[in-house]
C-alpha cells in the first residue's frame, strides 16, 4: 500500500511562506525552521555543508486524521565558498514524498519504470529510511519507509 505523506515546497524565504500558508489555508504547525545538516542533505544538494530549514504545516483535516495532508516547506543554504557555484540538484521546485512499504523494491521499480534514483537510501535515525529520486520526466520523488526491525 502507497500513501500521500507531503508535499516539499523549496522557498527562497521560509518566513514569509510559513505565514503565507498558515494564514490562506489555516494550517497547523507541526514543526518551525528545523535546521537540517547530515549526510542525505550534502547528497541531495551534491554540495558539502548544505544545509536547510524545514517548517512543516498540516491542514485541519490532517490533523483530525493523524495523517498526510501536510505541507513541508524547504529553505536551502549552502556554505559561504558553495554560494556562487550552481547546484546541481534542487534550486527551487517541489518534491512529493510517498510512503512505502519496502524500499528496495520501490527504488527498483522506480528504476524499472524510466526513473532514476538521485541519492543513496540513508537511515534518518527517527525509525524511516529516506531515498529521493526522479521520474522519467524529472520531477522530485521523495520515497520514506519505516526500517525493519
Amino acid at each position: 500500500m502507497i500513501n500521500m505523506r507531503h508535499t516539499g515546497i523549496y522557498v527562497k524565504d521560509l518566513t514569509r511562506m510559513t505565514s503565507f500558508y498558515r494564514d490562506v489555508f489555516h494550517m497547523h504547525t507541526i514543526c518551525e525552521e528545523v535546521e537540517q545538516t547530515d549526510a542525505l542533505i550534502e547528497d541531495l544538494f551534491q554540495t558539502p555543508g548544505a544545509r536547510v530549514k524545514i517548517t512543516k504545516l498540516i491542514t485541519e483535516q490532517g490533523k483530525a486524521s493523524g495523517t498526510g495532508d501536510m505541507v513541508e516547506l524547504l529553505e536551502l543554504a549552502v556554505p559561504e565558498k558553495e554560494a556562487q557555484a550552481p547546484l546541481k540538484s534542487i534550486a527551487a521546485g517541489l518534491h512529493i514524498a510517498f510512503g512505502v512499504r519496502d524500499m528496495e523494491a520501490t527504488c527498483a521499480a522506480v528504476v524499472a519504470h524510466g526513473g532514476r534514483l538521485a541519492t543513496r537510501v540513508h537511515d534518518m535515525g527517527n525509525g524511516n529510511l529516506c531515498c529521493f529520486c526522479r521520474d522519467p520526466e524529472g520531477n522530485w520523488l521523495e520515497l520514506i519507509a519505516r526500517r525493519k526491525a
